[in-house]
């Protein structure tokens, strides 16, 4: 074995060796493991299906790592899914670092991307309005414009409420 492919070994903790037949409980754990960790350092699906098997394990369908990736964030939703989410924050600080000084000097498509970090940022955070939320306020602002117009048109009668209004 070369030493670079060694070095590349030693990098994964527990990785099995790719020589053993059958994979053992313990081999699936570590290389969910190496495949949690290097999505965790920003590698992408493909790029981890390559990877893997330079680190020692057999080879994993990219289509399995997104399963592997989606069903351990979602069982282990709290130190998993936290690191992972500060990592994409903190990518995001890098973006828009990158783009801000010209989004504020006046360049339209860096203001463009700055607006495109913040709204992915919103929507990592849970700070978006949800769509069920828009579509309430929406019917709300337009049943009350019917009111109003309806009102204004001396068309309506006033509801049970305005009458017990009126009377106080």
């Amino acid at each position: 074995m070369n030493k670079k492919r060694k070095s590349r070994l030693t990098l994964v903790a527990g990785a099995p060796n790719p020589s053993q037949q059958g994979e053992t409980p313990l081999d699936r754990v570590n290389r969910d493991l190496a495949i949690l960790n290097m999505r965790l350092h920003g590698l992408t699906f493909h790029e981890i299906a390559r990877k893997l098997p330079e680190a020692g394990f057999p080879r994993v369908s990219v289509s399995r790592i997104f399963a592997i990736v989606t069903k351990n964030l979602r069982s282990c939703r709290e130190q998993p899914a936290r690191e992972l989410r500060q990592l994409e924050l903190l990518r995001l600080d890098q973006l828009q670092a990158a783009h801000y000084k010209a989004a504020m000097g006046g360049d339209a498509a860096a203001a463009a991307r700055v607006l495109t970090i913040m709204d992915r940022r919103a929507k990592l955070l849970g700070l978006d309005a949800s769509g069920e939320a828009t579509n309430s306020l929406d019917e709300a602002r337009n049943s009350l414009l019917k009111k109003l117009d309806s009102l204004a048109r001396g068309q309506a009668a006033p509801s049970a409420d305005c009458k017990a209004d009126a009377k106080k």
